[in-house]
């Protein structure tokens, strides 16, 4: 099934960024709060599939962004969940592309480009080794999604000194 954009949901902050804290959120659907706090400040994308809910939201703090990443079933609660977190470096929500089935690409930290790939029921998968460096989970031995990153096209040197 094609992804959709969601636009009833939104979220609302409850604790804002600082030094020693992790950014809390409020998932808001029609602008009515639902009870449900989440990781996050930025509300970056909110994504339908099936039955399912697909938020992306960040952490709001320069050079040291996190993407968190959440999969809600019809009544809310977290069916899977992903980090993307790189120290000292600085994360931009971009390139949202919805054009394949059952898959995400966006753009978070430079030159990758980041596939979430969706399946219609979980999957196996080891803790800790199946998914890329830079990307934590809950130590679980089931996924509902995928993640992987493939770096962007380079422009040859040559290329871009010849249009110059």
């Amino acid at each position: 099934m094609k992804l959709t954009h969601a636009a009833d949901y939104s979220t609302r902050v409850i604790t804002p960024s600082a030094s020693d804290t992790i950014p809390k959120s409020e998932i808001l659907i029609a602008s009515v709060p639902t009870g449900i706090i989440i990781d996050g400040a930025v509300f970056e994308a909110a994504l339908r599939w099936h039955d399912y809910t697909l938020l992306f939201l960040t952490d709001d703090v320069p050079f040291e962004d996190t993407l968190n990443i959440y999969l809600l079933d019809a009544a809310l609660s977290i069916v899977d969940w992903a980090r993307m977190y790189f120290m000292y470096s600085t994360g931009i929500f971009s390139n949202l592309d919805l054009t394949q089935k059952n898959t995400v690409r966006f753009c978070f930290f430079a030159e990758k480009t980041w596939v979430l790939k969706l399946f219609p029921e979980k999957i196996f998968a080891l803790p800790l080794i199946s998914d890329p460096i830079g990307v934590s989970r809950p130590l679980k031995f089931f996924r509902m999604f995928q993640l992987d990153s493939n770096p962007l096209p380079q422009i040859s040197q040559t290329v871009a000194l010849g249009s110059a």
